[in-house]
């Protein structure tokens, strides 16, 4: 009995992990804006803090792939949309 339970609990498991995860509209749209912005140029970040061992900070840039490939923003953030739509990974109205 216990095997079958720790079987049945496992392979829910792995179905869990292996789910595409759901978007609502906004969220779709803001995470396909996200990819399109990264489109248009090279993103970058700062960070600055103090503590205990004194002040330190922290600079990041970061390339997207169809920024370096020249990929069009908007074709960018149209693909995004027709494959998360195709792969029925948007819930609810528009």
């Amino acid at each position: 009995m216990l095997r079958s339970l720790t079987l049945v609990v496992v392979t829910g498991l792995v179905l869990t992990a292996c789910t595409p995860p759901q978007y609502s509209y906004a969220e779709a749209r803001a995470l396909c804006e996200d990819k399109a912005d990264a489109a248009r140029g090279p993103q970058g970040n700062a960070s600055f803090s103090v503590g205990t061992g004194g002040p330190s900070a922290s600079l990041g840039i970061s390339l997207s792939d169809s920024f370096i490939r020249g990929d069009d923003p908007q074709l960018v953030f149209d693909r995004c949309m027709n494959n998360l739509e195709a792969n029925g990974q948007i819930v609810g109205g528009t």
